[in-house]
């Protein structure tokens, strides 16, 4: 059982502390101007140029949507998202005592999350992402152009709103093109349309073409930048773990966390939860052209939410699909220098007239009259990216909202099916929810404690005490395991001074003193295994709830008593100026008392190597803990505790079984002596 429990942690422990990197290996693609096998060179243009357009002066007002899950506010400037809010709603808690006191005047009145570190999304074209164009990863030059907000609109119940940006002329190398922006939101969703459309407005060809290189550059587009909120002054591995990118690149979901600037490579990960290169050297790692049109979503993930675009261009022509992404390998506080898409060899045929078709608020009305998959907006936009090769038209289905399966559901599957042409979302994406998959294969049970937390909440008002009473209500469920472990530890107890002279006896003879030790047990009526079962049961919710702790966003900044103020983090009682500043956190500590003790009460092995194991496992279990969130060190203490009680009462009322039968045996071996003699 040591060994079991030492594994188990030791499991964990390379999750938590080592990395987050669960992906099999890293993405191939070239470095710039190098051949990769199989691919072409990545080409960028030998000198600083870009796309000339109306530049900023005045703009009409912003546009707030709200959505019930969200608050969005949309800026003709960029025509871009200026900030997105995820709000509190009634599937939805968030921390109140952390948006009461925040800066911001939205989140205080409305208990919302601004989520994007108030960059906003992008869902913009650019050409650089390092070099002398550095600056356009993290604000690409169109932030500053000023779109026309050609209308918007919306249902007549206000379920659903459409707004539509146009910029004109848009201008590159005296070749004039066009780009419009469409985003239509629905009503109690987490996700949103957002289409981009750069189209050739001239009846000649359009390359993207590059001074002194070989041949056409490439085309690079930004649909936002990390997550908030920031990890601040929390710079350790553990910390950034939480935070990173993830994208689906040649059928693979591969994850990238954050890590401090001037650490080189990506961390490895031990079996069975694979292990990674290195990224490349430097700032930035190519992935793409091995697999051309082989990105199928990208997105952002912080310690509690996640977004992601997924591109919906399976059944497009190539134009219209990316070839790959670009992205930072080290961590950038301010998020806005994250990741970037790349269309490889960018170039429009002819302009060949007509509108584009991209589908409408009208296969949206409510009353029934929603369209079905076949007649989707997501058909109408596929259609025009057959007919159209003198546009890119990037084709975003975007979620945005908290790690939870819950969150990550459609809402109103018919609606859903009418604009993306699916009742379902993207399983593919899904996975990419939690932090690794190891917590995933644990989501489940996840789940029904965070639903459960809930439910006391409202009934306690605190998630301290909530804790607390599962870790009761759990061990009040698992009475007759509980019951079974204990009594069977008692009696393993009992046992020792017999399974010492077992061990004396047979001491050069493995084979023969586990025979005997196994006859004891039978004729004892004894069942190691039993003692084992409940703490393996047990397990699968300790995961879970270290997942529930640690990415419930209820949790994050939820204070329980005296000094522990977050049960979301550790209970940092104080910093003591030693090894740089050490942070002293109590619970660990008591945890550890409370693990004594209980094995004082259990203990039942006398084997030297395993009783040298109990012995470690404290130690191992507070190095473990002392980064863990509070509350799920609170979980643990109240557990262990529960387990001394129990275990110090079954043993008193065992002691007095045995007195008594021990009385009666001795009251009843007089009167056998007495009827031997009369019988004689």
């Amino acid at each position: 059982m040591p060994v079991l429990l030492v594994g188990l942690l030791f499991i964990l422990g390379i999750q938590l502390f080592l990395s987050p990197d669960d992906d099999k290996k890293k993405p191939e693609g070239p470095v710039p101007e190098q051949e990769a096998p199989g691919s072409e060179p990545l080409l960028t243009p030998a000198h600083l140029r870009d796309f000339q357009f109306p530049r900023a002066g005045a703009f009409d007002k912003d546009i707030r949507i709200d959505t019930g899950k969200h608050l969005v506010i949309l800026s003709p400037r960029g025509g871009r998202i200026k900030s997105f809010y995820v709000k509190s709603d009634g599937s939805l808690l968030l921390p109140r005592n952390v948006t009461a006191v925040s800066q911001d005047e939205i989140e205080r009145d409305l208990n919302a999350i601004e989520i994007t570190r108030h960059n906003g999304m992008d869902f913009q074209p650019h050409l650089y992402f390092s070099g002398d164009g550095a600056a356009q990863l993290g604000m690409p030059s169109l932030n500053d152009a000023r779109f026309e907000l050609e209308r918007v609109d919306k249902t007549a119940d206000g379920e659903f709103t459409e707004i539509r940006f146009r910029l004109a002329p848009l201008m590159f190398e005296n070749h004039r093109l066009e780009l419009r922006k469409i985003y239509r939101f629905i009503k109690g969703e987490n996700y949103f349309r957002q289409i981009t459309v750069l189209r050739n407005l001239e009846k000649k060809e359009f390359k993207l073409s590059c001074p002194n290189t070989r041949g056409v550059c490439d085309l690079y587009f930004k649909p936002f930048g990390d997550l908030g909120p920031p990890p601040g002054k929390e710079l350790d591995q553990r910390t950034l773990s939480s935070y990173g990118r993830f994208f689906y690149y040649g059928d693979e979901l591969i994850t990238r966390s954050s890590k401090p600037a001037g650490k080189k490579g990506g961390a490895c990960s031990f079996l069975p939860f694979g292990c990674s290169d290195p990224d490349d050297d430097g700032q930035y790692t190519l992935a793409y052209n091995n697999i051309p049109n082989g990105l199928r979503f990208a997105g952002s993930s912080s310690r509690y939410f996640i977004a992601y675009t997924d591109f919906m261009d399976e059944h497009s022509t190539p134009l219209h699909q990316p070839d790959g992404v670009v992205y930072r390998n080290t961590n950038d506080l301010d998020g806005r220098r994250a990741w970037t898409v790349a269309f490889h060899r960018f170039r429009l045929n002819p302009n060949k007239g007509g509108e584009l078709e991209l589908g409408s608020l009208a296969n949206l009305e409510p009353g029934g009259k929603l369209q079905s998959a076949e007649n989707s907006n997501q058909m109408i936009i596929q259609k025009s990216q057959h007919e159209h090769e003198d546009a890119l038209i990037i084709n975003n289905k975007v979620y945005v909202g908290i790690r939870t399966s819950a969150s990550h559901s459609f809402q109103q599957p018919a609606v859903m099916a009418a604009e993306f042409g699916t009742s379902e979302p993207n399983s593919d994406a899904h996975n990419a929810i939690y932090s690794n998959r190891f917590y995933a294969f644990f989501s489940p049970i996840q789940a029904v404690i965070v639903k459960i937390m809930h439910w006391l909440y409202g009934v306690v008002g605190n998630y301290g005490w909530s804790i607390i009473i599962i870790a009761v209500s759990f061990k009040l469920l698992t009475f007759p395991l509980n019951q079974m472990q204990a009594k069977s530890m008692k009696k393993m107890q009992n046992l020792k001074p017999q399974i010492e002279r077992l061990n004396e006896q047979y001491a050069d003879n493995a084979t023969e003193k586990q025979s005997k030790l196994m006859e004891l047990y039978r004729k004892e009526g004894v069942n190691p295994a039993k003692g084992c079962l409940p703490i393996l049961i047990q397990m699968p919710v300790f995961f879970a709830l270290y997942s529930a702790f640690s990415e419930s966003i209820e949790l994050w900044g939820s204070p329980f008593i005296l000094w522990i103020t977050d049960l979301s983090k550790p209970d940092t009682l104080m910093v003591l100026p030693i090894m740089g500043g050490f942070n002293l956190n109590l619970l660990p500590l008591l945890m550890v008392v409370s693990q004594i003790l209980q094995q004082h009460f259990t203990q039942m092995t006398v084997d030297p190597q395993q009783r040298m194991m109990m012995y470690m496992m404290p130690v191992m279990m507070l190095f473990f803990f002392w980064q863990f969130p509070s509350g799920v060190t609170l979980y643990w203490i109240v557990q262990n505790v529960l387990a001394i009680v129990w275990q110090f009462v079954v043993n008193k009322n065992l002691d007095k079984e045995q007195a008594v039968a021990s009385a009666v045996v001795s009251a009843q071996k007089p009167a056998a002596r007495s009827r031997k003699k009369k019988a004689k």
